[in-house]
C-alpha cells in the first residue's frame, strides 16, 4: 500500500510579523534621519498651529495599533497551517469525528484552538442545527471575515483623518497667509515687511500639515494593504479547507445518520 505523504504547504512562519517590522524598521529610520537632521524640530517649530504635532502623535498611535494588528493576523495565519496540517495531512477528514467539541476533524490529531478552529466549529453547529438544509457557509464567511478585519479598519479611518487634517492645515495657512493683505498700505514699508513675514507664516503652515499628513496617511494605507491581504489570504485559504475537506465531511455524516 503506498505510503501517503505530508502535503507540503508552503508557509512561512510569522512572514506577515517580518513584513510588519520591515514597513516599522523603514518608519523608525525614517523618524530618526529626520530628528537627525533637524526636520522634526522645524516642522514643529515652524507650525504654529500645532497640527503636525497632532498629525504625528495620531500615527503613532495608529501605528502601534497596526502593528498589533499585523500580530494577530500573522498568528491566525500561523494557526490556520496547523489546522490545515491536521485536517489534510493523512488525505481523509473521518465524518465520525466532525461532532467532537474539543478538537474538530482529523485522524490521530486534534485541531489547535484558534478562530479558524472556532469558525469550522460554528460551520458545524449549524449544519448540525439545519437538518435538512444545503449548508451554504456564505453569511457565516462574511461575519468570519468582519471580524478579523474589525480591528485594523480603525487604520483606514486614521489614514483618511490624517489627510483630512493636512487639508485643514492648508487652509489655515492660506487665511493666515492671505490675512495681513486685506489692510496693507502700499506706502508704508514696515507694514509690507511685517507682512511679508505673516505670509511665509502662513505658508509654513500650510506646507507643513499638508507633508506631515500626506506622509503619516500614506505609510497607514501601506499597514492597511498589509492588513488586508492577509485577511484576504486567510479568508481564501479558510474557505478552501471547509469547501473541500470539511463540508464533504458533514455530508457524509448527514447521510451515515439518516441511514
Amino acid at each position: 500500500m503506498p505510503s501517503r505523504t505530508r502535503p507540503s504547504l508552503v508557509d512561512s512562519e510569522h512572514i506577515l510579523l517580518l513584513k510588519g517590522l520591515i514597513l516599522l524598521a523603514v518608519i523608525g529610520f525614517a523618524f530618526v534621519a529626520a530628528a537627525h537632521y533637524g526636520l522634526l524640530s522645524q516642522v514643529w517649530r515652524e507650525d504654529m498651529t500645532g497640527l503636525s504635532v497632532a498629525i504625528t502623535v495620531v500615527f503613532l498611535v495608529a501605528t502601534a495599533h497596526g502593528s498589533l494588528c499585523l500580530l494577530q493576523l500573522s498568528r491566525a495565519l500561523n494557526h490556520l497551517a496547523d489546522v490545515q496540517h491536521a485536517i489534510e495531512g493523512d488525505g481523509v477528514v473521518p465524518s465520525d469525528r466532525l461532532g467532537e467539541r474539543p478538537a474538530l476533524p482529523g485522524e490521530r490529531a486534534t485541531l489547535p484552538d484558534g478562530c479558524v478552529s472556532r469558525y469550522i466549529r460554528d460551520l458545524h453547529t449549524k449544519a448540525s442545527l439545519g437538518r435538512g438544509h444545503k449548508i451554504d457557509q456564505g453569511l457565516l464567511l462574511d461575519s468570519f471575515e468582519a471580524e478579523l478585519k474589525h480591528g485594523h479598519l480603525f487604520g483606514w479611518f486614521i489614514a483618511d483623518l490624517l489627510l483630512s487634517l493636512g487639508l485643514l492645515g492648508t487652509v489655515i495657512g492660506f487665511i493666515a497667509m492671505l490675512a495681513p493683505i486685506g489692510g496693507l498700505d502700499a506706502g508704508d514699508q514696515s507694514a509690507i515687511k511685517a507682512a511679508l513675514a505673516a505670509m511665509s507664516g502662513g505658508m509654513a503652515v500650510a506646507l507643513y500639515t499638508t507633508l506631515t499628513g500626506l506622509i503619516g496617511g500614506m505609510l497607514l494605507k501601506i499597514q492597511g494593504f498589509l492588513l488586508d491581504g492577509a485577511v484576504d489570504e486567510l479568508i481564501r485559504r479558510t474557505t478552501r479547507l471547509t469547501e473541500v475537506h470539511v463540508l464533504p465531511a458533514i455530508e457524509r455524516m448527514r447521510s451515515h445518520a439518516a441511514v
